[in-house]
C-alpha cells in the first residue's frame, strides 16, 4: 500500500513501518523546525525529541481526530508538546545541578585522573547497567552514545533500518530507566 496523508493513520494503526518513513520524509523538516523553535537552550536534543514524537505517533495513532484537526497541525502539536515535556524534565533536573566554571571543571578532571579507581568503578557500574540489554542493543548504545554516531551512520554501517534503530534505542532507554528505578538508583 502506498502511504499518503489519506491513509497514514490507518497505516500507523496497522503498525506499517512505511508510515513512519512517510512521516519522516514528508513532515520531518516541519517537525524539526517546530522542535528547534520550542526547545530553546536544549536545541541540540531535537533528535531525541523527534524520536519521542515518532514513538507517540506509532503507539497512539488512534488519537488523531480528523474532524477536530488537520493531520499537519496534529503532528506539529505533538512535536510542540514533546518539546515542552523535554524542557520541563531538563529544567526540573537543572534545579539540582550546580554550575561550574572552567577552573572548577579542570580541578575535577585532575582529581578524577588521580583517582583512576573511581573511573573504573563508574565504568563497571555502566557496564552492569547496560548488561540488562541484549548484546546487539549494547552495541547500538555504544555506537550512538559512546562513539556519538548519528542514526544514519549506524544504519549505513550495520544495514539496520533507521526506524528499527530508533525503536531499539527507545526501548533500551525505557528498560534502563526501569532497571535503574527498580534498584533505587543504585
Amino acid at each position: 500500500m502506498k502511504i499518503n496523508d489519506d491513509n497514514l493513520i490507518r497505516a500507523l494503526c496497522q503498525k506499517d513501518p512505511a508510515a513512519i518513513e512517510y512521516i519522516i520524509d514528508r513532515y520531518g523538516p516541519l517537525l524539526k523546525a517546530v522542535l528547534l523553535r520550542n526547545l530553546c537552550e536544549y536545541s541540540e536534543r531535537w533528535e531525541e525529541c523527534f524520536n519521542d514524537v515518532l514513538m507517540a505517533l506509532w503507539n497512539y495513532p488512534e488519537r488523531f481526530e480528523s474532524k477536530k484537526s488537520q493531520l499537519k497541525n496534529w503532528l506539529c502539536a505533538i512535536a510542540k508538546y514533546k518539546a515542552i515535556d523535554l524542557l520541563r524534565r531538563e529544567r526540573r533536573a537543572a534545579r539540582g545541578r550546580v554550575a561550574l566554571d572552567d577552573s572548577q571543571w579542570a580541578a575535577i578532571a585532575d582529581e578524577s585522573i588521580s583517582e583512576g579507581s573511581a573511573i573504573d568503578d563508574s565504568l563497571e557500574e555502566l557496564q552492569k547497567l547496560l548488561h540488562c540489554l541484549s548484546p546487539a542493543d549494547q552495541e547500538l548504545f555504544a555506537r550512538r552514545y559512546g562513539m556519538e554516531q548519528t542514526v544514519a551512520e549506524i544504519s549505513a554501517e550495520t544495514g539496520m533500518h533507521r526506524d528499527l534503530i530508533y525503536t531499539r534505542i527507545s526501548r533500551g532507554k525505557k528498560k534502563l530507566r526501569s532497571v535503574y528505578e527498580n534498584h533505587g538508583g543504585e
